[in-house]
């Protein structure tokens, strides 16, 4: 047991999801009212379509299988991932809070009655109009998609990637087919994703800055022969 403790101890980073539902939820508590209204023109030129409420809905699966993969099988890119994640949500959450925000997008009266529209009104009930921008669900897109594109384990199988990528792609669009989030808060939540990609990837992802709790990354075998021939001439 303690050896496998050991191993996964990496997978708490998960539990900062509990941090996350529970301050998702103050702020929903939190921001009912006098916020500033996120809109674009082209907002208005975006028609609504409830079947895009499938690849909504698949956020949930995609960004938390992605999760559970790494977790098993690369720790490292796992502890990359959590902590981009856990700094991109937890920007947001933050910004809601001092800059409330929301959108006045969704339609008064679904033009067709079926099983997507009523899927999309029971999404409107669960989830306000509020706190938008920058799009979570679109930062939550794009980070377990980069890491898909990142782990090396799949090999020559782009396809795998390229689904990840084709995937994240439709998730992102439908958060305004379904009018739930104005094109400002799909470009928010991209820009978001750039300097943390750049924080993590870049400058912590080649040492032990953001592998965390993982064990640490040992240097090979034939570095550690080199550096001991040098010291001895």
């Amino acid at each position: 047991m303690k050896r496998v403790l050991r191993e996964y101890k990496h997978a708490l980073l998960g539990l900062y999801f509990v941090i996350y539902v529970a301050w998702f939820l103050l702020d929903e508590n939190l921001i009912t009212g006098n916020y500033t209204v996120i809109y674009h023109w082209l907002d208005d030129l975006i028609p609504f379509c409830e079947v895009f409420v499938l690849p909504y809905v698949l956020w949930y699966p995609f960004f938390a299988g992605v999760g559970v993969f790494l977790l098993l099988k690369d720790k490292y890119e796992f502890c990359r991932y959590m902590w981009a994640m856990i700094i991109g949500l937890s920007f947001c959450l933050a910004f809601y809070l001092v800059v409330p925000n929301g959108q006045e997008l969704r339609p008064e009266v679904f033009p067709r009655d079926n099983l997507f529209s009523r899927m999309v009104a029971n999404l409107y009930a669960a989830d306000t109009n509020t706190n938008v921008f920058p799009s979570m669900h679109v930062f939550g897109t794009i980070a377990p998609a980069v890491a898909v594109i990142r782990y090396k384990g799949f090999g020559k199988r782009i396809w795998l990637k390229l689904s990840a990528v084709i995937l994240a792609l439709l998730i992102c669009l439908s958060t305004l087919f379904i009018k739930q989030h104005s094109i400002l808060d799909l470009i928010g939540g991209a820009v978001l994703y750039v300097p943390v990609y750049f924080l993590i990837y870049f400058k912590g992802g080649r040492g032990s800055l953001w592998i965390w709790p993982a064990e640490p990354l040992r240097k090979p075998e034939g570095s550690k022969a080199r550096k001991r021939r040098a010291d001895f001439i």
